[in-house]
């Protein structure tokens, strides 16, 4: 069993790295506006009747979606702020990007 969820595990890397390939070259766009902050949950609007809780990571990844850096440059700035090997941010930064644009919350210029 513990092999199964190794080998599992290792296969989303691989999905997230693909991922990051794919998209490392374009721009994030936050869209939405932050509304506020409880408890270390983030809200952000993207109408006036449509809210989402963002989680302290994706709330920090929205906000470097400024549509003026690259999704690799975004990995970067994340990698320095806290102070993490690139190749440990991919994951969490590729699935925090794909919940943001499902949401609508950004979306790829």
């Amino acid at each position: 069993m513990y092999a199964e969820n190794s080998n599992e595990q290792s296969e989303e890397k691989i999905n997230a790295n693909e991922m990051f390939n794919e998209i490392k070259t374009l721009k994030p766009l936050r869209q939405g506006v932050f509304l506020g902050e409880e408890d270390e949950k983030f809200y952000v609007a993207k109408s006036e009747k449509e809210a989402y809780e963002l989680s302290a990571l994706a709330y920090y990844v929205w906000l470097l979606c400024d549509g003026e850096h690259t999704v690799n440059e975004i990995l970067e700035r994340m990698s320095s702020d806290i102070k993490v090997e690139q190749s440990e941010v991919i994951e969490p930064l590729v699935l925090s990007l794909h919940s943001l644009s499902h949401a609508g919350l950004i979306r790829f210029a």
